[in-house]
């Protein structure tokens, strides 16, 4: 009888940890649905509450900051924005087709940069939209001399094939960097 007194108790608390998990993913589906809606403040509601019980939850972060992005609040974008880089677990939306970048144009090194010897990394989020254009480019990590502002125009140009969910395009936010070496 104890055998399968703990055998049930095993399952069920499986059963309630999956359903846990489900109902979060569906929560992050519904705040990255709002964002691409355009319901910004929405979103940040939907999402902020994610990330308080799902620290990890990447794509919530960067949906998250592409909102404040949005709302104009660069310092909490900044904020959300970086805590996608300490995220090292795969936590992918899935799509039927992944975000395609066809052509990154490289970012020029600057004279100014090359005299004063400036390398590093410049980090930016960028709105790929479902409509095949760039949306916002936002930087959060920068580099003086120039690069930073090479780095936001090179992002502009890019060429990419939108993200497909359910058979229709979709705008996908991610992170890019560019590296500056000597």
């Amino acid at each position: 009888m104890r055998f399968r007194f703990d055998k049930i108790l095993f399952i069920l608390s499986t059963l309630f940890f999956l359903t846990t998990i489900n109902l979060a993913q569906t929560e992050r589906e519904k705040g990255i649905e709002l964002y691409r809606q355009g319901e910004y403040q929405q979103a940040v509601e939907v999402l902020q509450k994610i990330v308080k019980t799902e620290e990890d939850n990447r794509p919530a972060w960067l949906y998250l900051g592409a909102s404040y992005v949005k709302l104009k609040k660069d310092v909490a974008a900044v904020q959300a924005f970086h805590r996608t880089n300490v995220i090292y677990k795969k936590n992918l939306t899935v799509y039927d087709k992944q975000l395609k970048i066809v052509s990154r144009p490289q970012a020029n090194y600057t004279r100014s940069a090359e005299k004063n010897l400036t390398s590093g990394t410049v980090k930016i989020a960028v709105e790929f939209g479902a409509d095949g254009k760039i949306g916002f480019v936002f930087p959060f990590q920068s580099l003086p001399d120039g690069l930073t502002e090479n780095v936001l125009a090179a992002a502009k140009t890019i060429k990419f094939e939108p993200a497909i969910k359910d058979k229709k395009p979709v705008t996908v936010v991610t992170v890019l960097e560019y590296n500056f070496s000597l």
